[in-house]
């Protein structure tokens, strides 16, 4: 069950985010009467799952041809899905108040309006979408490398994706009422939870390549599901990430002063 949770929660948030920004690039092309331009935004987007998919093929590949140093190879993968992860949480904490979320979107979109090029605002979509592409293959390769329960992770991320095509033509009629701050807000917990997760699983596959020493502190059970490992090195990693998520939590909400 967790395979499956965590697998259907990376494809609807990344999906949903790509679809997202999609969708509120084209209510922004309609309302700014360049309706003409909408093809291209779908087009790029369309180029951009392509190049998603030939990235997952290439990442499949490199872990083939270095099977001698895989535990190496998978520690490091899951730490940088843990470090990626982190900056989503932060990228979507900043994004929770709609007014960011629409001059994140007006930012993007109006300099490749004011160059009046259509390939600028094809590259504008083709870059949103495939970062949630890249970040997507990068994160289920960690989570495969993290569980066994394959069978979890597809039919997660097969019912992720029939949810999402159902979410399409839901967000591309009533994306301006969507509640964005608990979207953004219940995804960013989320996504922190996994982080913790895929850190505690990179350092552990680390420490059995013996780049990392093993320091063994009996104080919590080892629960791999959940990327938990009674090492200090484990323990101390996530607990420096709860720290920084904290902090991220206390700069984005904190009280502003009046005036």
């Amino acid at each position: 069950m967790p395979a499956f949770i965590d697998s259907f929660t990376i494809i609807v948030r990344e999906g949903l985010e790509a679809i997202l920004i999609i969708g509120a690039i084209v209510a922004y092309l309609a309302a700014t009467k360049h309706a003409d331009k909408v093809k291209a935004v779908y087009s790029w987007a369309g180029v951009a799952v392509i190049a998603s998919l030939l990235t997952a093929f290439l990442v499949e590949q490199v872990f083939k041809a270095t099977e001698e140093q895989l535990e190496l190879l998978e520690g490091a993968t899951m730490l940088l899905a843990a470090a990626v992860l982190l900056y989503v949480t932060n990228w979507l904490l900043g994004k929770m108040e709609s007014k960011k979320w629409s001059e994140y979107i007006r930012e993007k979109v109006g300099d490749a309006l004011t160059s009046s090029s259509t390939l600028a605002l094809g590259l504008v979509s083709f870059l949103a979408v495939y970062r949630e592409g890249f970040e997507t293959v990068l994160f289920y390769k960690a989570l495969t490398i993290s569980t066994p329960d394959i069978s979890g992770v597809v039919t997660g991320l097969a019912l992720g994706l029939v949810v999402l095509a159902a979410l399409f033509f839901l967000i591309m009629k009533i994306e301006a009422k969507l509640p964005l701050n608990i979207f953004f807000g219940s995804t960013s917990a989320l996504l922190f939870l996994l982080s913790l997760k895929f850190a505690g699983n990179g350092v552990h596959e680390l420490q059995e390549a013996g780049i990392i020493g093993e320091t063994v502190w009996n104080i919590v059970p080892k629960v791999k599901d959940l990327g938990i490992y009674p090492t200090f090195e484990t323990l101390a990693l996530q607990g420096a990430m709860v720290l920084f998520g904290a902090a991220l939590l206390y700069l984005h909400f904190r009280p502003r002063k009046a005036g």
